[in-house]
This record gives C-alpha cells, structure tokens and sequence, in this order.
C-alpha cells in the first residue's frame, strides 16, 4: 500500500508540474483516477509541502487549484516558443489591456487591439530555450489585480491571450 501511494503521488506531481493550476476534478479526469484517489494524493503532497492550493471564485463557486510547490511572480507570462509561430516576436512584446479580465500581447504592434485598448504598454521579451517570457508592467499588476487573481494563458494565432478570473480566496501549502 505504502509503495502505490509512493507511485500514485508521483504520478499527480507530474501531471501537476506538467499542467499547474487544475482542479481536482480536472485532475482525476486528466490522469483517469476517481476523485478520491486524487484527493488522497493531494493531500499527502500538500503535508509534505510538495504542491500548493489556491482555493478560487469560478461562477460563484470555490474551487481549488492544485500547483507545483514554487509560486512563480504574479507579473510572470511564459509561453512555449515552437507554439507562437510567429517571426515578429523578437526582443520585444507589446501588451494591451482589452477590457477588465483579458490582456492581449502581440508581438508586434496590433492596431485593432491598440484602438480598443483601456491602455498600452510595450516591454521587454526575454528569449530562454524553448520559451519566452516577459513581466507586465506594475501598471498591469494593479488594474487586473493579479496578485489576488487567477490567470490563465492562451494563444490565439500568434498572439497571446491573458484572461484573469476568479478571487484567490485562500492559498494553501506546507508550512516551511
């Protein structure tokens, strides 16, 4: 018994390291486990201090997320390079803020989404391996809130979508 939860914690660590911020629910449904199995896992990896929770507001209902233990900077967008496709992302991104929950980063300059923009800001891209990443800008940080909020990045074409939903009503993890 001892050595399939052994087993079975590895398992959910991978996926949650591969795929951070899903549901239990989502998890189960990822790895094909029943939910208790998942929640079993979870928690003896949250006592070991080796995942973290952030319990967040979706459609008016809490729901945990499961990440790796590292909580990375609030300001920090990542994206694999080979997904982007796109030959204009260089040395630099520019960032719009479309509406309340949603930043669009092109990386050139997007005339469509600079006339609609509440406000523009152009940064910095930093190019590592297989990815790029920059910050937003504490201008961004503060009207979405993101150091209360979830994110969640997508690609759209060769642009990147930010969408900011629920509250982070609660965080989770081991105490160090």
């Amino acid at each position: 018994m001892l050595r399939s939860g052994h087993e079975s914690n590895q398992m959910l660590l991978k996926t949650v390291r591969e795929r951070p911020g899903l549901s239990m629910y989502e998890l189960s449904h990822e790895i094909g486990w029943k939910i208790g199995r998942v929640d079993g896992c979870v928690r003896r990896l949250l006592n070991t201090g080796r995942i973290r929770i952030e319990a967040v507001e979706r459609n008016g209902r809490r729901t945990n997320l499961v990440f790796p233990r590292s909580k990375k900077d609030p300001s920090l967008i990542e994206v694999p390079t080979n997904l982007l496709g796109n030959p204009h992302w260089m040395n630099e991104a520019f960032l719009y803020a479309l509406d309340n929950v949603t930043i669009g980063i092109s990386g050139e300059p997007n005339d469509e989404w600079k006339s609609g923009a509440c406000f523009t800001e152009r940064v910095n891209l930093r190019r590592h391996r297989k990815k790029i990443s920059l910050n937003l800008p504490e201008r961004f940080l503060r009207f979405y809130h993101l150091d209360e909020k979830h994110k969640t990045v997508a690609l759209n074409g060769a642009n990147i979508l930010v969408t900011i939903s629920g509250d982070i009503i609660q965080s989770k993890k081991y105490p160090s």
